[in-house]
């Protein structure tokens, strides 16, 4: 049986009142078979509600729920606040003297408390006792259930309690400004940090746990599900909170992965929330099957995202592992007009896309994505050398840069177990061990030359591993010049200037260290004099291919001569084990998962605002027919032209802006 494809979540004012109900199930019914189910927010508003209006609620959903499942739906509970989310509407929220969750300066947020505290954990109990007896279906855990964003404050928790059970735990005696001190110590050790990620980790794990004790001792059959982010902060402990979710008799957890793209003002912004999506889906374990990403246009105010970036961003979403969609459009109230009829349109566009969103489902299920890793782990926030911990993260800024080689047609993977090459930036090689490098190392590699000073400071013998050395950098008026190398084709010659008076970072001068490196490009100024080599090729004694890029190597790559010498390296990286390239100078990004059944399935979106007369594709697969179906319903069969040992090409005629296909193959990538 396939999982629900779409949810709709609602705010209370749809269903607290009778007349706002029935609109909202007649409006739903005028579009049949377009939702599955029905989530209702327990609150419109973000800190935990009194109990006693809680229990009001209770009474209320006890009426509801049962209407909605008449009309067909399935139907569950969205809990808002656990603990708490922001300071908001606070005199009209559950106040008491538990301790609320604290930064490392002791400021509070007072919308917000403590996940930990046992006597705020009382309340938790009582909140979901009444929240289980009414029968729902499913019960959501919102993502106020983190650690880090409680408005005002970031960084928690420091309370008194939370020090004290991190003292217990590691055997010290810290108070809170000794232990923060020791968490900003840029001290080239990242034991405490990882120690304090563990903690982070755990005290999420226990909640989860007994808000699942709490439901299943009332039902055990009420499936449980949690609404997360990047959850760096908090160590990313996916695996350990699904398992506590699902608790001992309940099957496995459901999950809501989610990011912010509230607004169309960017569109690439919808890209880069699909790369959040597929982080989160490659850290859950395989039994979670049914995952809803979160489609959130709040405030709801309908011109501010516009309908078709709504659907799309739906399918992108499942094109980098989301099994399903959960949409959270409509207007935060229902007015006595009937404002229904002001978001009907996206009602409608997603009844037209819901058979796109349908053959995502049952072609991809819970296979990896596949190309090149933006190499990361859960405990990624460690970062020893950061001027303040508790302010940024320069591990997750690295990390996000990467995902720039999508924009290209470069098909990207979201766990290592679907790498074909691996791209490190800056200081993220220090999250692994020397083993594991090693073993990265190994294969194909894309790094930068900040990357190489991390693994110097490290103590790897960078030549025996990438073959050069660091020979200091530049910091302006420095040009890239590609050298006349096969895997730079026709553009030997080629200059690149990302003008560093206006975007400056320093260009790194790399030095060979042994007779085997191949230049790829070099370093000049503007009246031609040579600097130095700026881009390196090497095949170590791993068995390992490995490119240094000393030159803006994940920003401004966007001409036509770049993008095609990264394809080409990323082939060569990869020992032509790509899945898929695309070859079109074009703005494509490009998906790569096994099928159910085993065969190629390829998702590509044109994201521009050009159109591409002629869409080319190179992909890893002898088949010499691709089905290809748009998001608007058309199907066409696309014969391919074999273009060397196990690859092809296909063309994809005409794509419109904005557009998204699904390919399938019949063979195994």
């Amino acid at each position: 049986m396939l999982n629900p494809l779409i949810a709709l979540r609602v705010g209370p004012s749809h269903w607290m009142c009778d007349d706002a109900l029935e609109q909202l199930l007649t409006f739903l019914a005028q579009q049949p078979d377009t939702v599955d189910e029905v989530a209702l927010f327990s609150a419109d508003t973000h800190p935990p509600l009194p109990l006693a209006e809680i229990e009001q609620r209770a009474v209320r959903l006890k009426e509801v729920l049962p209407r909605i499942r008449a009309a067909g739906y399935a139907v569950g509970v969205n809990v808002l606040a656990s603990m708490g989310h922001h300071e908001e509407n606070l005199p009209h929220s559950l106040d008491g003297s538990w301790p609320r969750v604290t930064d490392p300066e002791g400021r509070v947020s007072l919308g917000a408390f403590c996940p930990a505290d046992p006597e705020f954990q009382e309340y938790v109990r009582q909140l979901y006792r009444h929240i289980a007896g009414t029968a729902p279906d499913f019960i959501w855990v919102d993502d106020d259930v983190r650690l880090w964003g409680h408005m005002p404050i970031t960084a928690t928790c420091f309370c008194d309690g939370c020090v004290g059970r991190f003292n217990r735990e590691v055997g010290g005696a810290f108070t809170r400004q000794a232990l923060v001190t020791l968490l900003r110590q840029p001290a080239g050790d990242d034991t405490w940090q990882r120690r304090w990620l563990a903690h982070n980790r755990q005290m999420i794990e226990q909640f989860l746990r007994l808000i699942a004790e709490t439901v299943h001792s009332v039902d055990s059959t009420i499936s449980l599900g949690f609404m997360t982010g990047d959850r760096f902060y908090e160590g990313y402990g996916f695996v350990e909170w699904a398992a506590a979710l699902s608790g001992e008799q309940s099957g496995p957890a459901r999950w809501r992965p989610g990011g912010g793209f509230y607004a169309d003002d960017v569109y690439m912004g919808l890209v880069e929330k699909a790369h959040d999506i597929g982080r989160q889906v490659s850290q859950l374990p395989a039994q979670v099957s049914i995952i809803q990403s979160e489609i959130e246009n709040f405030p709801y105010q309908k011109l501010r995202k516009s309908v078709e970036i709504t659907v799309l961003e739906g399918a992108t979403h499942m094109a980098a592992g989301a099994t399903g969609i959960a949409f959270n459009v409509l207007n935060l109230f229902s007015q006595p007009h009937n404002t229904h009829t002001e978001y009907a349109p996206f009602f409608e566009r997603i009844a037209q896309v819901r058979p796109f969103y349908q053959r995502l489902q049952e072609t991809t299920g819970r296979s990896w994505a596949r190309g090149i890793w933006p190499a990361w782990q859960r405990d990624l926030f460690c970062d020893p050398n950061t001027e303040d911990w508790f302010q940024t993260s320069r591990m997750v800024k690295a990390l996000r840069q990467l995902y720039t080689l999508a924009e290209i047609g470069l098909p990207i993977a979201y766990g290592q177990k679907g790498a074909c090459v691996t791209a490190l930036s800056g200081p993220l090689p220090s999250q692994f061990s020397l083993d594991e490098l090693e073993k990265i190392f190994s294969g194909g590699v894309l790094l930068d030359g900040a990357a190489v000073q991390t693994l110097q400071e490290m103590g790897v013998d960078v030549s025996a591993w990438v073959g050069i050395g660091l020979d200091g950098t530049i910091d302006k008026d420095t040009i890239e010049l590609l050298t006349d190398h096969t895997l730079n084709g026709p553009y030997a010659s080629y200059k690149r200037d990302c003008r560093q008076s206006f975007w400056g970072q320093p260009a790194y001068r790399l030095r060979p260290a042994v007779s085997a490196v191949e230049a790829l490009a070099r370093l000049v100024d503007y009246s031609g004099a040579d600097l130095g080599l700026g881009m390196t090729a090497f095949e170590n004694a791993l068995g390992g291919r490995v490119v240094v890029m000393g030159y803006y190597p994940w920003t401004l790559i966007h001409t036509q001569a770049k993008t095609s010498q990264l394809k080409a390296l990323c082939r060569w990286l990869s020992r032509d084990t790509l899945p898929g390239v695309v070859e079109t100078y074009a703005r494509v990004p490009l998906w790569a998962r096994e099928g159910t059944n085993g065969e190629p399935v390829f998702v590509v979106l044109n994201a521009s605002l050009d159109p591409v007369p002629e869409l080319v594709l190179r992909l890893h697969t002898e088949t010499a027919q691709i089905l290809c179906l748009s998001m608007a319903g058309r199907e066409q069969v696309l014969s391919t032209q074999p273009d060397g040992d196990s690859h092809v090409l296909v063309m994809l005629p005409n794509v419109p802006p904005w557009s998204i296909y699904l390919l399938t193959g019949d063979v195994h990538l």
